[in-house]
């Protein structure tokens, strides 16, 4: 868990810094690969996605241990992260609304994680199971970034957020068993099929984030990613690595209730005017 909140606060710090330059790209860049190779030019972008690779460094780990709910699940935390340091813009402090939705998301992801206790389950997904998963998020996202390509603003940066998050929870998984390849040996992970479909799709995933954070302001962007990713990744963990959530009866309505607290916390904090403020200002 300690290196899943790792991962979160380099998630966090990324978000930040990246999107502070994102947003400043020329429209005609979104979605195309040389969206990213202008953003590279930029130092602080280029620090943010350093603190990227470090999270996704401890995020490998995490899941080569771990179960994917689990460590999936608590990447809303990277907002207590992103929060205090989007704050540090000029005029710009957290106010008791920030406070009271950092409050929510950390107590209804702490409720939500101790009443679901999601076992670890299989290694890696059958055939059959990662087709369904692969057909399910790819056709959404599809749909998603063909709605952007006819919206501008808001409506944009949501949908592209979300297609992203869904993509990265895809890539979640991908992860989680291209590590155990590893783990076995470089031979055995340079012959998995897993390696090559999460370089191809983590590179997907970071160019659609990248694009909604282009599209409009952080506020709709970042709520759509920080929700979207947590969520499919759980559904993907449950249904197609087994990882078995043992809630039953009345508990099942207290853990709905605890993920409806946690996501109206990241929406909270996600529309804070310390977070939004990125948008109008590049960090230092």
């Amino acid at each position: 868990m300690l290196l899943a909140l790792g991962a979160a606060v380099l998630f966090g710090v990324s978000s930040v810094w990246m999107h502070s330059k994102a947003h400043l790209a020329p429209a005609e860049r979104s979605l195309r690969p040389g969206l990213l190779a202008d953003l590279a030019r930029e130092p602080v972008w280029l620090a943010g996605a350093g603190a990227q690779v470090a999270g996704f460094a401890l995020q490998a780990t995490a899941l080569g241990i771990g179960s994917l709910a689990l460590v999936q699940a608590l990447g809303p935390t990277s907002l207590l992260v992103a929060l205090p340091l989007a704050a540090r813009s000029p005029g710009k402090q957290m106010r008791r609304s920030d406070w009271v939705g950092a409050a929510a998301t950390a107590g209804g992801l702490a409720v939500s994680l101790a009443l679901a206790s999601p076992g670890k389950g299989r290694s890696s997904p059958t055939p059959e199971a990662w087709s369904v998963v692969f057909a399910a998020t790819l056709v959404t996202a599809g749909a998603l970034v063909a709605t952007a390509t006819r919206r501008v603003g808001p409506a944009r940066a949501l949908a592209l957020g979300t297609a992203g998050g869904g993509i990265l929870a895809l890539t979640a998984a991908l992860t989680k068993v291209t590590a155990i390849r590893f783990s076995d040996g470089l031979g055995s992970g340079l012959a998995s099929w897993e390696t090559y479909a999460l370089v191809v799709l983590g590179l997907t995933g970071i160019l659609l984030v990248q694009s909604s954070f282009q599209a409009g302001s952080i506020e709709w962007s970042l709520p759509a990613l920080t929700v979207a990713n947590p969520v499919v990744s759980v559904i993907v963990g449950v249904t197609a690595f087994h990882e078995a959530i043992s809630v039953s009866g009345p508990v099942i309505v207290v853990l709905a209730l605890s993920m409806a607290v946690t996501v109206t916390g990241v929406i909270f904090l996600a529309r804070s005017p310390a977070i939004t403020a990125i948008h109008d200002q590049p960090a230092p």
